[in-house]
């Protein structure tokens, strides 16, 4: 991929990022200010004013087991984090994806695969018209939060790390009898690669504010699909794979040290969650607040 094309397609994908993150700026109760909405959000797990009862709620948690971590990149392989039965029921929350991923394409990697996605709010919105059960919104909610909970203790860190794009996503194989590309291009979370040169520079129009990465997966049922790290920014071969599985989680922080990318599903679906993550207050996903107060209205109304 040349220069100018690597460049399209991520200006591309932040035009619809930023188109939607404007609305999204617009969520938050009349008279509280960010420093409130920011301070009641930090690693509050479960948050205040989540229901707490068990037909909303599964309570039992598995402890989750480090298979590897370093520091140096930062990079954590979790498994356990969901059980059977919680991924059991996040796929069935998957049936409600729609083509497209979340940035207004509908084929944003290779039109070999179909890729669909459901956002946290949607979930709820689907919740809130009847068509989703609450509990399963719910669950959505609460295993990205245990998700980000563990990031931020694994790597220790010291200031608050805010949510700032999350979505389940879904990527199915379609009838191609030889594959040479890749399910995901390898790339870098916060800053723009030239190929060329192996520079990659933290300037917009790239997600400058991500500071860290995770997925969540939620099944192997699949043929491909390996997750891996590439060995730089020069050389973009697999250095690590990870296989998906259920309750595994990929994290990492997003920068150039973590170039990364997903092998071809070559046969059926892939599903997990992916999330993004900032330690900047001004790009908190907003969406993930409006989506808790969803599903805390209903469980009121109800």
């Amino acid at each position: 991929m040349d220069l100018e094309h690597s460049f399209m397609h991520v200006l591309d994908e932040l035009s619809g990022h930023l188109e939607q993150f404007g609305e999204e700026r617009q969520g938050g109760e009349e008279g509280q200010d960010d420093a409130e909405l920011l301070d009641n959000d930090f690693l509050a797990y479960p948050p205040a004013n989540m229901p707490q009862t068990e037909e909303w709620e599964w309570q039992e948690w598995n402890k989750p087991e480090i298979v590897r971590f370093t520091t140096d990149p930062d990079r954590m392989l979790a498994d356990n984090v969901l059980s059977q039965d919680q991924c059991d029921k996040l796929l069935e929350l998957a049936k409600y994806c729609k083509e497209g991923d979340g940035y207004q394409r509908k084929a944003p990697h290779t039109y070999n695969e179909l890729f669909e996605e459901l956002n946290i709010l949607d979930a709820a919105k689907k919740s809130q018209e009847g068509e989703v059960v609450p509990e399963l919104s719910q669950l959505y909610i609460n295993a990205s939060r245990r998700s980000r909970d563990a990031i931020a203790k694994e790597f220790n860190l010291q200031t608050p790390l805010y949510f700032s794009y999350t979505h389940l996503v879904c990527r199915t194989a379609k009838h191609v009898v030889e594959r040479r590309d890749l399910s995901h291009h390898v790339h870098s979370d916060n800053c723009i690669l030239n190929e060329a040169t192996g520079d990659c520079d933290k300037v917009p129009p790239a997600y400058t504010w991500r500071d860290y990465s995770a997925i969540m997966y939620l099944n192997d049922e699949f043929e491909g699909g390996d997750f891996f790290y590439a060995h730089s920014t020069k050389d973009l071969s697999p250095e690590e794979t990870v296989s998906p599985k259920c309750g595994r989680l990929v994290a990492f922080s997003a920068g150039k040290e973590n170039m990364h990318g997903v092998l071809a599903v070559t046969k059926g679906r892939r599903c997990a969650v992916a999330l993004w993550f900032t330690l900047d207050p001004n790009h908190k996903e907003a969406t993930f607040s409006m989506a808790e107060e969803i599903l805390h209205e209903i469980k009121t109304v109800s």
